[in-house]
This record gives structure tokens, C-alpha cells and sequence, in this order.
């Protein structure tokens, strides 16, 4: 949709040459080692606990999302003003972030997206939804005990996995380690009734969806999605492979909103 592509452009200007980067990491994953912190003083002696969806916890956000924020903040409130506005004029929810490569910006340009959407009066989820490297969990300084993948391979109830943040007004559904068979994952009913509750109780669903490209071939496709937001970088990924992209989203029936180039 133009507004979207729109505000991902405006999100992620150009910049002159002469002007130095700021907030712009070499690399898009950033190591968080702090635990997550229950929300409230803990007794003498007291163990931090792994976050539980019973437990409000104080996310540990990495210093480029804050530096991101700081500098080009007006654009991802830009930015989720206008996946509102889509939300409330066509009931797009669930939207697929993804890549033609690792590498590329994807997932810190959804965690910045996810904080500026957080100042809307809007429910949001963020979901790890990269099967092969998840990364949202170790970025937020999180060690969770259950995740994406004990809901739809073991069976856990989705209120069980969820990790609400209150102070940041959003709710993380991570994934604890890569998935093993991401194709019957994908199929699996379970991951339809997870999304489906996802739906029920969130306005915005925002996945983190892992590049779309395994080397040569095509990676599994999240078909389950509303809709797709593609990042790139321009000196990873040219023009050809991005019409290669669009034409794999096209044919898994999912509609692209925009693309976000990222590292300019």
C-alpha cells in the first residue's frame, strides 16, 4: 500500500554522505545479556525467575533501538500511525517482516517499530517468528522457559508463553531455539489457532518472519500472515532479487504493504 511504503521511506531516508550515521548499527543483532526483570523489589538473596506471561517484566531494549528512537523517532511514529490507519480501514493485522537475507536490518527495524507502536492506543504483539534464528528473546534480555514453539508443537496454552511487558505496553511471544521441521510447523493447525488468537486479542501482530531466501532456494513461507513488510539492504540485495521476492510473496497469496531499506 503507498502510504506504508511511504512512511518505511521516510522512516529510512537517505542520507547525504556527508552526514554521519547515527543510531545505525554495523550489524542488525546487537547482544543483550541482561536477564529480564519482574516488575517490583526482590527480596534479599532473591534469583532473578525466566518471565512468565503471570509476570510483568521490564524489557532490556538494545542501545541501536534506543538510538534509533532518539534520532529518527518522528519517522516510526510516522510509521505506526499508518499501520494503524491500515489496520482500522481493512482489518490487516498480522504483518510479516521479512528479508531476502540475514543481515539486513529486519529485526531492528521491527523492535523500534514495536516501541513506536507502543505510544498508540493500540494492542501489539511482537512474535518471533524466524524458525531458524530466532533472535527477539536474547535481543530483549529475556530467557524464557516456554515459547512460540511448546504452543504449537507441545500443545501449551498461548497465555502460558506470552510475556507481557507493562511498562513498555506490549506483549512478546518468543521462541527458546530454532525449529526443526519449520514446514510441518508452518502447516500445523496449531500454528493457525495460535495466530487466530493472536488475532482475537491484538490489534497489530507484528512477526518477526526470518529471510525469505535459504541460498539458492526459497525458505517456508509464512502463509498465515495478513500481509508482508519486506526489508533490505541495498548493498546485500539488488534489484532482482527483490522482484524475486515479491514474487514469492505474490504467489504465497500474501499482500505486500511496502519495503523498508535499511543501513542508507
Amino acid at each position: 500500500m503507498r502510504e506504508v511504503d511511504e512512511a518505511l521511506a521516510r522512516a529510512y531516508s537517505h542520507r547525504e554522505k556527508a552526514e554521519p550515521a547515527r543510531g545505525v548499527p554495523p550489524a542488525p543483532h546487537w547482544p543483550s545479556h541482561a536477564v529480564a526483570r519482574r516488575v517490583g523489589a526482590l527480596s534479599p538473596g532473591e534469583a532473578v525467575e525466566p518471565s512468565h506471561s503471570d509476570s510483568s517484566v521490564e524489557l532490556q531494549w538494545p542501545g541501536v533501538v534506543l538510538g534509533l528512537e532518539r534520532d529518527c523517532g518522528d519517522r516510526f511514529d510516522e510509521l505506526a500511525a499508518s499501520l494503524i490507519e491500515i489496520h482500522h480501514r481493512t482489518d490487516i493485522r498480522a504483518i510479516l517482516f521479512t528479508s531476502c537475507h540475514r543481515a539486513e536490518g529486519r529485526t531492528t527495524l521491527i523492535l523500534t517499530l514495536a516501541r513506536a507502536l507502543a505510544r498508540h492506543p493500540v494492542r501489539t504483539a511482537l512474535v518471533d517468528a524466524d524458525l531458524a534464528g530466532p533472535m527477539i528473546a536474547r535481543l530483549l534480555g529475556l530467557r524464557p522457559e516456554r515459547g512460540l514453539e511448546d504452543v504449537v508443537e507441545g500443545g501449551l496454552s498461548l497465555a502460558d508463553a506470552l510475556i507481557e511487558a507493562a511498562d513498555d505496553h506490549l506483549t512478546v511471544l518468543p521462541i527458546r531455539s530454532a525449529v526443526a521441521r519449520p514446514r510441518e510447523f508452518l502447516a500445523s493447525p496449531a500454528w493457525s489457532a495460535t495466530l487466530a488468537r493472536l488475532r482475537r486479542d491484538h490489534e497489530l501482530i507484528l512477526l518477526d518472519g526470518g529471510p525469505l531466501f535459504n541460498g539458492l532456494s526459497a525458505s517456508t513461507i509464512h502463509r498465515e500472515v495478513d500481509a508482508a513488510v519486506l526489508v533490505y539492504h541495498r548493498e546485500l540485495t539488488g534489484l532482482r532479487t527483490l522482484a524475486r521476492a515479491r514474487e514469492t510473496l505474490g504467489s504465497a497469496g500474501i499482500p505486500l504493504l511496502g519495503l523498508a531499506e535499511t543501513f542508507v
